[in-house]
């Protein structure tokens, strides 16, 4: 396929790209030249899910991992050496990527196939006589579709294109936005980010009452009402639409106010503590999956544990940590220090978080692979710290926002240490300290969850040092290299689009 880019497909080569299509094109028959069911179209839209590595480097740009060339091995494949020009914040990261950065493609792909389900689903056909039903399948699937289509859009003008701000966004320019299905073939020229984030909001203001309003049970890997309410809260904050952020994370603590707690598991020895690894087995392992779909707190996972590539030790065959600062913003008494992560033998800082197996507390698996926990999540936990940092804007919110921070911190640390160490007092701050306090409550809360480079970009934009092969290199403050460059084979087959300034 050589126009690999956009959307710029017919159904079934768009399928053929995808891969993940194959099997559901075997379903159909060959001569059988448009979708016609809604089961069609609901296969299409399980396909846009991505339930595939995408978007392994992410947190390699950040702040919150190390690349330790000390514990290199020649003789070994080092596989995440293909991340190091991500790391390292080469003017393109993908010169060390193979296929070079697939995510642009990917995720375009799939607000394709989004497109298609939306232009399309009113006109399926259902499995059914009841037209009810069939009417209430149509419009859920279309929720979703656009549930997705802005979640997609969302990553993508943060990561290529500059941070929102709303002073300027009406001239910045944002990305590409293209709701056809058609396959003209034209250039797609990047529109203002004020309209990037205005179709990302009125996507999930559609998506919303179409998935309240038209029931179903399709489990946590697909998009229900209430996470699309819980991304809508995530897309004000960064629109600093402070109430608009408050009113949509309220709402979904009024239906779901769950937080995982670690209490209970900061009162078990083998969690809490500065001792290394040993030899933990089934018998001994404490602990369930953090960011398990199982779990009540968790609304919405997507695709897979893609820290494998990064973090596997033997399988990935990486010298990837988690960094020697992050561990170290833990405060006395947080479960989470030694529950997301620990050292091994060496002394090396090991990634836990996903390592806890989710159902049973006698379930471990011993190197990170993709076939459980996941990177992209939405839970609870981001509501409440979605309302502190909006509280923390607002003149008369400071202790509303000390408030919801306590809530959640309370339930992080062990029980003897949270009113020494744990529990904040709103008259220790000012707005500024405040919020620097909840953003790295936020560091230490969605670690390797996709969040901490999104953050850097939105709030401060620090230098950074990172060590490489042959040296290290510098992130400077606001680098525009915060602003991830447009791939190489898109700006030759859509010149158009612009890159990014370096």
């Amino acid at each position: 396929m050589e126009k690999r880019y956009l959307y710029k497909f017919l159904f079934v080569c768009m399928c053929a790209v995808l891969g993940a299509c194959n099997g559901y094109l075997e379903e159909i028959p060959q001569n059988k030249q448009k979708l016609s069911t809604t089961d069609d179209y609901d296969q299409l839209l399980n396909n846009a899910y991505l339930t595939q590595a995408v978007l392994p480097y992410i947190d390699v740009l950040t702040d919150d991992m190390d690349y330790i060339v000390a514990d290199r091995r020649p003789n070994f494949a080092n596989s995440a050496d293909t991340y190091l020009g991500a790391h390292l914040w080469d003017n393109s990261i993908e010169t060390t990527m193979p296929n070079g950065d697939e995510v642009f493609a990917k995720f375009y792909n799939s607000a394709y196939n989004t497109n298609v389900v939306i232009d399309n689903i009113d006109e399926a056909v259902g499995a059914v006589l009841d037209m009810t039903e069939v009417e209430r399948t149509r419009k859920h699937i279309k929720g979703e579709a656009y549930a997705l289509r802005a979640f997609r859009y969302f990553y993508l003008v943060n990561m290529y294109a500059a941070p929102y701000d709303p002073a300027t966004c009406a001239t910045t320019p944002g990305i590409p936005v293209n709701l056809e299905t058609t396959a003209d073939d034209k250039a797609y020229r990047r529109v203002s980010l004020e309209k990037v984030y205005g179709q990302i909001v009125d996507d999930l203001k559609n998506a919303i009452p179409l998935l309240e309003e038209n029931l179903m049970e399709t489990g946590k890997t697909r998009f229900s009402a209430l996470a699309a309410k819980a991304l809508l809260a995530r897309v004000y904050l960064y629109m600093q639409e402070w109430d608009l952020a408050i009113e949509q994370a309220k709402e979904v603590i009024e239906s779901n106010s769950a937080l995982f707690d670690l209490r209970a598991a900061g009162e078990n020895s083998v969690i809490y503590t500065e001792a290394p690894i040993t030899e933990w087995n089934e018998e001994t392992i404490p602990g369930i999956g953090y960011l398990s779909e199982k779990n009540s707190n968790v609304l919405f996972v997507n695709g897979i544990n893609e820290l494998y590539m990064i973090f596997g030790g033997n399988t990935a065959q990486s010298v990837f940590y988690p960094s020697e600062t992050l561990y170290n913003t833990y405060e006395k008494g947080d479960v989470r220090k030694y529950y997301f992560m620990r050292r091994n033998s060496k002394g090396r800082v090991r990634y836990m978080k996903n390592r806890y197996y989710a159902e049973t507390y006698l379930n471990f698996v011993p190197q990170i692979t993709s076939d459980y926990g996941y990177s992209r999540v939405i839970r609870t936990e981001e509501m409440y710290l979605i309302l502190a940092e909006a509280y923390a804007h607002k003149p008369d919110g400071l202790s509303a926002a000390v408030g919801y921070l306590n809530t959640l911190r309370e339930v992080k640390f062990r029980a003897e240490d949270f009113e020494t160490y744990g529990r904040l007092h709103a008259e220790d701050f000012t707005p500024q300290s405040l919020l620097e306090t909840i953003w790295n409550e936020r560091r230490r809360e969605f670690c390797f969850e996709e969040h901490r480079w999104f953050d850097l970009r939105r709030t401060t934009r620090p230098s950074i040092v990172h060590s490489g092969l042959n040296g290290s290199a510098t992130l400077q403050k606001d680098d525009p290299r915060y602003v991830l460059q447009i791939p190489q084979k898109e700006l030759n087959v859509n010149p158009e689009i612009g890159a990014n300034p370096r």
